[in-house]
């Protein structure tokens, strides 16, 4: 659907607004320690992604996004988060120390934001519609869920990183095709909720084995 610049610059501002808060939750959760404030900043990420995907089905007039944004907000905001609540509540471990200090952690952080940007609007250029900021962000995130993943000693933070990737994946279809369609969106939400449930039965298992999600105590278990 072609809109004139008048039409769709307000839209344009909002979904900019919001794809700041997506990465900057993104970006609060890989600064956190604590489980709770990394499963509180994944909640606000998924918040964002839902509103975006509302917004460009308010705009473009297609109603298999609003029904995807609707599955976001109701999957990734408020079931997935509340299923890593409670095994964060089960938790009887201490925090775990990140393998990489959050102040470097941050600034490595920034620097992958920086990279994304850069790298991404090389290839493909600044878009000139509604969505023109939100592919940037996108391939940032990943990074920023990745770092998260591969920096973080328990395993619960482990799987934040994994569900922030997959965010950022969601927007990144959204930016280049306006949504996948609906029948992969619902199946996607489906595959992950099973993921996540089976992450944190994984999870609980490896507390109850060591005393703590430290995952690298799991060499130990080697023979």
């Amino acid at each position: 659907m072609n809109l004139h610049l008048p039409q769709w610059l307000p839209q344009s501002n909002t979904v900019n607004l919001l794809a700041g808060l997506f990465l900057l939750s993104a970006l609060y959760a890989a600064g956190q320690r604590r489980v709770v404030a990394c499963i509180a900043g994944y909640r606000w990420n998924s918040i964002a992604l839902g509103l975006i995907a509302l917004t460009v089905a308010l705009v473009t007039g297609t109603r298999h996004i609003a029904f995807a944004a609707l599955l976001v907000m109701g999957v990734k905001a408020i079931v997935i988060p509340g299923l890593l609540a409670k095994h964060a509540s089960r938790m009887k471990g201490r925090d775990v120390e990140p393998l990489i200090g959050i102040p470097a952690g941050m600034l490595i952080c920034g620097a992958l934001v920086v990279v994304a940007f850069s790298q991404t609007r090389a290839l493909f250029g600044s878009g000139q519609n509604i969505l023109g900021s939100c592919l940037p962000i996108s391939v940032a995130t990943t990074l920023v869920g990745l770092f998260l993943m591969v920096s973080r000693r328990q395993a619960l933070l482990q799987v934040v990183g994994l569900v922030l990737v997959e965010n950022a994946i969601f927007l990144a279809a959204v930016s280049l095709t306006y949504g996948m369609p609906l029948v992969v969106e619902m199946g996607v939400l489906l595959d992950l909720l099973v993921g996540v449930a089976l992450l944190g039965l994984f999870v609980g298992r490896i507390e109850e084995l060591q005393g703590d999600s430290d995952t690298t105590r799991l060499s130990s278990l080697k023979g």
